[in-house]
């Protein structure tokens, strides 16, 4: 596999506004890194302009914002009471998190803004390092965990450099011990062993997001042919409809009837 380029930057900004309709799940989103050494080929982020135009091909670099944690620190008086998303275009614990320490030092200062709600999305086990100031969030805190499969042979063709299966659901089972809210993210639904897959989910998981592949022209998807016509067949439309009838079995998913 080529070498991670890091390309260490600052930023102007590390909190992005979103204002959708209804009740929000979030109202800022929160990337400590730029890219993502995941590499996984199914990402949406990859479709981005400055992913798709930046000199390397996604997975091959990331940018830590150094200023990260500073600029959040700036801004407390606007986060006070809010609803954040950490990780929705990044891994916040990728590997080099264990380097840079980023996503560490920026829960260090949401801690002090008594939020409404905090959202982390990771598929590391490195989630918990942070396990002591996670906890101080209590109630308010979620952790969506991405769990595609339950197929390590699988995984090693879509997202080879993120932790195997294992390891992230011991590390949800932990996460959950730890009385940490977590919601296992299958999303997208790649191929896996249904019965068991459900199994594995209702042991580790409070919840569960569920959706099919959706990918664009600029994902690592479409340059699979075999992956395209496999994501557009009755095969995969019948593995969807196992997979969601085996979740509602074990009660993480609700019947639609």
């Amino acid at each position: 596999m080529p070498s991670l380029h890091i390309d260490e930057t600052s930023v102007r900004s590390v909190l992005v506004p979103q204002n959708p309709p209804g009740e929000p799940i979030t109202e800022y989103t929160l990337n400590p890194y730029s890219g993502c050494g995941m590499g996984c080929a199914y990402c949406y982020v990859m479709k981005f302009p400055f992913a798709y135009e930046y000199p390397k091909a996604w997975g091959e670099w990331v940018q830590p914002k150094m200023n990260a944690p500073f600029l959040l620190g700036k801004a407390r008086a606007k986060i006070y009471g809010r609803k954040i998303f950490m990780g929705s275009a990044t891994d916040p614990y990728q590997y080099i998190e264990r380097k840079y320490r980023l996503s560490r030092r920026c829960l260090k200062v949401l801690v002090d803004c008594n939020l409404k709600a905090l959202t982390v999305h990771t598929r590391s086990h490195l989630i918990l390092d942070d396990l002591d100031l996670l906890t101080q969030f209590g109630s308010r805190l979620r952790v969506g965990f991405s769990v595609p499969t339950n197929d390590d042979r699988v995984r090693k063709r879509t997202e080879p450099k993120a932790p195997k299966i294992g390891v992230r659901l011991k590390a949800m089972k932990q996460l959950r011990e730890a009385g940490i809210h977590v919601t296992a993210s299958l999303a997208p639904v790649l191929y896996c062993q249904p019965r068991q897959f459900a199994e594995q989910i209702a042991e580790a998981a409070d919840g569960v997001y569920f959706g099919k592949m959706d990918y664009t022209d600029r994902t690592g998807i479409a340059s699979m042919p075999k992956a395209r016509r496999y994501f557009n067949s009755l095969t995969y439309r019948e593995l969807i409809a196992e997979l969601k009838a085996e979740l509602i079995n074990v009660g993480m998913l609700k019947s639609e009837k």
